[in-house]
């Protein structure tokens, strides 16, 4: 296992645990608290190289490994505050939400050249973005970076800030949805039982084979509808979906279980009956 690997299992490990504290409380806001001192206590392991084997390795370092566990440290932050002065009231926390965007747009436009950089998952100026040097690279740059660190460099810690950014933006887009959409309790409305993960799996699988809108329909588009006609908040379906991808048995541990449960109805399922219960 090279340098970096270790930091990739390090990192679905760090997934993991996160998972298990969210299946643990239904506490938004312990949960935010928790997953932060967790990942807090992981950014502590993942140290730079006094020397890389190669600028490939180094580059792929300050670029991917290092902060994709800081965007996880910053997002939890982020969380644990807008979840620590949520008003209560519906209306009021729509407004309160709303306001959590404009940080969000003048961090990413101050930054806009290297912010496209990252979206665009471009690498042109790698070596000189993602490499530790004295060097000053202006030409990305509107206004100063965040200073770097001997564990990451200063467009790094841009890059993570942009990643928790872009997962934050998720969940605001979601947690206003599910406030203006909500319903009363009372509603006969079909309501969905199983478990959060297995409506994500089941969003997935509708995206993956294109059965929605001759499969031109976003993954947020599914989970949305899908979040309203079952009353469910998928604000986090992403991370959901990271937690699921790193299952150690099967992966579809939904979807199979319901394949099962048809091919078992049908086989039960007299020849003149319309499978109806």
């Amino acid at each position: 296992m090279n340098y970096n690997e270790q930091f990739k299992e390090l990192f679905l490990q760090m997934k993991g645990e996160v998972a298990a504290i969210a299946s643990a409380s239904s506490n938004r806001l312990r949960i935010a608290q928790e997953s932060y001192l967790l990942v807090s206590d992981y950014c502590g392991k993942v140290k730079a190289a006094s020397k890389f084997e190669s600028s490939e390795q180094e580059v792929e370092f300050y670029k991917k490994i290092r902060p994709g566990f800081e965007a996880e440290l910053i997002y939890f932050g982020e969380l644990y505050y807008i979840l620590s002065c949520l008003p209560e009231r519906r209306r009021d926390a729509i407004r309160f939400l709303l306001k959590q965007y404009p940080p969000i747009r003048i961090y990413c436009g101050r930054y806009q050249l290297l912010h496209e950089y990252w979206r665009l998952g471009k690498s042109g100026f790698d070596l000189d973005l993602f490499v530790r040097s004295d060097k000053n690279i202006t030409l990305m740059l509107t206004c100063p970076l965040p200073m770097g660190d001997l564990h990451a460099t200063p467009a790094g810690k841009a890059f993570a800030r942009f990643r928790a950014y872009h997962e934050l933006h998720g969940f605001l887009e979601k947690e206003i949805s599910r406030l203006k959409n909500r319903e009363d309790k009372g509603s006969s409305a079909l309501r969905w039982t199983a478990t959060k993960a297995a409506l994500v799996e089941l969003a997935y699988a509708l995206k993956a084979t294109g059965a929605i809108n001759n499969g031109n329909a976003s993954i947020r588009d599914i989970a949305t509808h899908l979040e309203r006609a079952f009353h469910q908040d998928l604000s986090q379906f992403y991370r959901t979906f990271q937690e699921i991808r790193i299952r150690k048995n099967s992966r579809t541990t939904f979807l199979d279980r319901m394949k099962e449960k048809l091919e078992r109805w049908m086989d039960n399922t007299d020849l003149n009956s319309r499978g109806e219960d």
